[in-house]
């Protein structure tokens, strides 16, 4: 159960990120399902990213680098570390994109 709560978590700040305002944004991959079923934290801290890297400077880019480059550990890791560094990549994704100017990043 847990683990269903850090997944919902990931959801609402990459929704937020995105503004999509549906589940299952982006023909699911933006859903907790996705995030629990497919190990697809990696992959939605990603795309809540992407817009704001597309249209980033060199220097802008820095840190969102460091993010992803942190957490890119989530697509090979165990079922215990998994939700742990997800707990954490979520918190951090909160507190880029808030950096970012994006309000309300849940």
């Amino acid at each position: 159960m847990l683990g269903e709560q850090i997944a919902v978590k990931l959801e609402l700040v990459a929704r937020r990120a995105l503004n999509i305002k549906q589940k299952d944004g982006m023909a699911g991959v933006i859903s907790t399902d996705y995030i629990l079923n497919k190990n697809g934290a990696f992959t939605v801290i990603c795309a809540a990213l992407a817009p704001y890297y597309l249209n980033a400077t060199n220097e802008e880019r820095v840190p969102l680098d460091a993010l992803i480059n942190r957490y890119k550990s989530l697509e090979d890791c165990n079922s215990e570390t998994y939700f742990k560094t997800m707990d954490r990549a979520t918190e951090d994704l909160r507190s880029l994109l808030h950096m970012l100017g994006v309000q309300d990043a849940e």
